[in-house]
């Protein structure tokens, strides 16, 4: 057996983290002396240890906890999820460090936006005259529609022009729902995978906004690839957000 003291210098920990870990419920002390000090066991260097390099990974303690009390099976499931959920993280560090190194001292014109987790859209065929935002009207009737029926509208107002007959723009109208809820009747499901855009506020009139969002691009080292939306923004009459899907050039 070996003392606190011992077992710190064996497992790389120092006494203090010992003791947190043990009130946290995940390493206790193989037994206690009449004394009342803590005794560990040799094979318990090895978990500690481990213990330790979840913390590192930045996992969680309670998460740890729950590891340790499962089977083989569940670790694996919990394993696969842990690092899904690191490279998207890698990939919001990668990607934020590409941002900050084309940036200049003034206030960029290009942002980003990441859905880091899967995404649902539900789109709304929709047609409207030509005028200045045409689908604005679209948009506010079926957002009623949805909370009507009760789904949770995470964004909305996004819009796509895809053709024109008569005078009039036929297109859809796309709302950002929670993953696993239902396709409402009328409505095309689209699911993304976690998606990097590159953001540009625009003007009515703005007719280069497309041409200056792929030179910025460039600039700053992002490849278009994916869908183009347009979200018409609350409270903004002649604004909308340009969104292109990107991802990071590869270096060179």
């Amino acid at each position: 057996m070996l003392t606190i003291s011992q077992f710190a210098d064996r497992s790389g920990l120092s006494a203090s983290a010992l003791r947190f870990y043990e009130r946290k419920g995940l390493l206790t002390p193989a037994r206690r002396w009449d004394n009342g000090y803590r005794a560990y066991s040799v094979a318990q260097v090895a978990e500690a240890r481990f213990i330790s390099s979840l913390r590192a990974a930045g996992i969680s303690l309670s998460a740890i906890r729950d590891f340790l009390k499962r089977d083989t099976r569940a670790r694996e499931t919990m394993l696969a999820s842990w690092r899904q959920e690191l490279a998207a993280r890698l990939l919001s560090l990668q990607v934020a460090d590409q941002y900050l190194r084309g940036l200049g001292a003034k206030a960029p014109l290009l942002h980003l936006e990441h859905w880091a987790e899967p995404s649902v859209l539900v789109w709304f065929p929709a047609s409207a005259p030509e005028r200045p935002l045409p689908f604005r009207d679209a948009v506010a009737t079926h957002k009623r529609e949805l909370e009507r029926r009760g789904t949770v509208v995470l964004t909305s107002g996004y819009v796509r022009t895809l053709d024109r007959e008569g005078g009039r723009l036929v297109g859809e109208v796309g709302f950002r729902i929670k993953a696993g809820r239902r396709t409402p009747p009328g409505a095309r499901r689209q699911e993304l995978a976690p998606t990097l855009f590159a953001t540009l506020e625009c003007g009515l009139r703005d007719d280069v906004a497309a041409h200056r969002v792929f030179r910025l691009l460039d600039e700053l080292g992002f490849t278009p690839e994916g869908p183009h939306l347009e979200r018409y923004l609350p409270g903004a009459v002649e604004r909308y957000l340009l969104m292109i899907s990107v991802r990071r050039r590869p270096a060179r």
